[in-house]
């Protein structure tokens, strides 16, 4: 028998089934590669090592419950997506924009270039505004 849990995200009850623990670690992986980033700026970007993140993702640690709001953020969906609750949304067809494929490269960077960049960037807006 399938045992199942009730984990409570913002303001929704969610009941996953115990197979959460082996889903997850995959969803993430396909999230985070749909998202261009890598395995080092999501564990920058949750505050933890590599190497931890690397084991939760390879499923030798389970995603600790209190971390899929913050991971959700760092992957750039809901917590209902992260888990496997909303209805998949259609892609928008034909290319990407320019500011997507831009926006896409700049995620790949590191943080410290990532953060340089964002500011000559708003600088831009403040001086056209």
């Amino acid at each position: 028998m399938k045992k199942a849990c009730i984990i409570p995200l913002k303001e929704h009850l969610f009941i996953l089934s115990d197979n959460l623990a082996e889903q997850l670690p995959k969803r993430v992986i396909e999230l985070r590669k749909a998202a261009g980033l890598t395995q080092a700026v999501i564990a920058e970007r949750l505050d933890i090592t590599e190497g931890r993140y690397g084991h939760y993702e390879r499923g030798f640690r389970r995603f600790p419950v209190s971390i899929l709001p913050k991971l959700a953020e760092a992957l750039g969906c809901s917590e209902a997506d992260l888990i496997g609750t909303s209805e998949a949304k259609p892609k928008k067809r034909g290319p990407s924009s320019r500011l997507d494929q831009l926006a896409e490269k700049i995620g790949k960077l590191p943080r410290s270039k990532q953060n340089m960049i964002l500011d000559m960037v708003e600088g831009a807006i403040d001086k056209a505004s």
